[in-house]
């Protein structure tokens, strides 16, 4: 049960947002309304109001961002993105919900559970989780403009990692217990976080394999900035770089880990138009994993075959995933198009949801799914473009590193669930960057390539 703290933390947060609008430049100031929110509030405590999705940890960030942008700071905020493919995939995931709620009227047994329908009071609710679920990506696109602007995103993801490193350090060493310490109780499954004779630490964000996520996206950061000779902290880069490499180890993330590597070569070692291909090729097999597992195309049974080579334990975990996964998929095609929505009514007895894309498909159906890994498909994928037409090496190396890291993001979700408001601000970072340099670079992007163009892409 969470005790009094846990609810004055959801409470006060809007008070603190406001003070930093009113201190804080705009960039910084939703920086730490969004990304301080989701590192420091309480894991699944909610307010709930009548006819209104839940107040919690993701939604109250996102509604004080938008006031803080739009009427503290005076910024020009669209509640929509302009006319084109990312408002085309909101009006999809709107039009998907309310598909959802019509086609599931019928009360289901989940086991010994009663789960009743959806009806139309439940619509207005559904429409308003969705867009506060989407608000941090629609902030990113608006607020992350210019190399520079880019730059301080970056330092700013760093400076919060390094920040939450003494956290993380200290549940690796004592056991994730702050969050049980503070708000009353523990988030998840103990028995998860004990790994390697060890702890994965848990810190305010759910799982251990969530700051193990976390951790990635901060390396990328930092190895970025390393490259391009811009100073992280202190401390020297390569001291930075190497603690948070070794802080990664230690959280124990098996896949995170593999991540983490992946990132640190590529941006380190390739060039930006290898860096791309690597990141087209990660998003590519994100989005196209479920259906190969309709098909029965994907490679289960060799996938586990090779990780068992390295950690059968792993191997283990990853086949009762994939167990689970099939079960899930076969119900999920049941009601294909719009899903079983939201209560758990996607779920079979029993049934584990890990992976973001498996619940995502079970309650929102396919065409939930191809609007949400539509958004970062389609930033990973106009990204290219843009690459080709800057004459600055390191914007494009700032582009492409933003755009691997969004396809490790990606990626992360068929495995995991780690998707949150932070990780939709990155997400609207890399469209907000692209589509800038669409406007300012508007005769050089050529119609006649092979990329998705302006016009293709329904971009005006």
């Amino acid at each position: 049960m969470p005790n009094n703290i846990a609810y004055l933390a959801l409470i006060i947060w809007p008070i603190i947002a406001l003070v930093l609008y009113q201190k804080k430049e705009l960039l910084p100031a939703t920086f730490w309304t969004i990304v301080g929110g989701y590192l420091l509030l309480p894991v699944g405590v909610e307010i709930d109001f009548p006819l209104l999705p839940s107040m919690n940890k993701e939604t109250i960030p996102a509604i004080m961002a938008l006031i803080g942008c739009k009427y503290i700071a005076k910024e020009d905020i669209k509640i929509l993105p302009p006319k084109g493919i990312e408002r085309n995939l909101i009006l999809l995931f709107f039009i998907g919900a309310i598909g959802t709620v019509f086609t599931n009227s019928d009360s289901i047994v989940v086991g010994n559970s009663y789960l009743p329908g959806l009806s139309i009071r439940d619509l207005f609710s559904v429409i308003v989780g969705k867009y506060l679920l989407l608000l941090p990506f629609i902030l990113g696109m608006q607020l992350i403009k210019t190399k520079d602007d880019q730059i301080e995103l970056f330092k700013l993801i760093v400076f919060a990692g390094l920040l939450y490193s003494l956290l993380i350090l200290f549940e690796i060493r004592m056991s994730p217990q702050l969050h049980k310490w503070v708000y009353g109780f523990f988030p998840h499954t103990w028995g998860q976080q004990v790994r390697y004779g060890g702890f994965r630490p848990v810190v305010f964000l759910g799982h251990g394999l969530w700051v193990s996520m976390y951790i990635v996206v901060v390396i990328g950061a930092a190895i970025t900035l390393s490259k391009l000779k811009l100073k992280l902290s202190k401390p020297p880069n390569a001291a930075v770089v190497v603690f948070l490499i070794l802080l990664l180890i230690f959280s124990k993330g098996f896949g995170s880990i593999i991540l983490g590597l992946i990132l640190l070569f590529a941006i380190w070692v390739l060039s930006p138009r290898m860096i791309y291909l690597v990141s087209i090729t990660i998003a590519m097999l994100s989005i196209t994993y479920p259906f190969l597992c309709l098909t029965e195309n994907f490679p289960h049974q060799l996938v586990i075959e090779n990780i068992d080579s390295i950690s059968p334990a792993q191997a283990g975990s990853l086949q009762f995933r994939f167990n689970h996964e099939i079960a899930l998929l076969e119900r999920a095609t049941e009601r294909f198009f719009f899903g079983w929505g939201a209560w758990g009514r996607n779920r079979l007895e029993d049934s584990i949801v890990d992976g973001y894309w498996i619940g995502l498909i079970g309650s929102y159906g396919i065409v939930g799914f191809i609007s949400i890994f539509g958004f970062m498909f389609v930033a990973i994928w106009k990204s290219r473009i843009r690459i080709k037409y800057l004459s600055d090496n390191e914007d494009k190396t700032l582009l492409v590193s933003l755009s691997l890291i969004v396809s490790l993001i990606m990626i992360d979700q068929i495995p995991n669930h780690s998707e949150n408001p932070f990780f939709w601000f990155l997400t609207g970072s890399l469209i907000g960057r692209s589509n800038f340099i669409s406007r300012i670079n508007p005769e050089k992007i050529s119609t006649k390539s092979f990329d998705l163009d302006d016009k293709k892409l329904g971009i005006t």
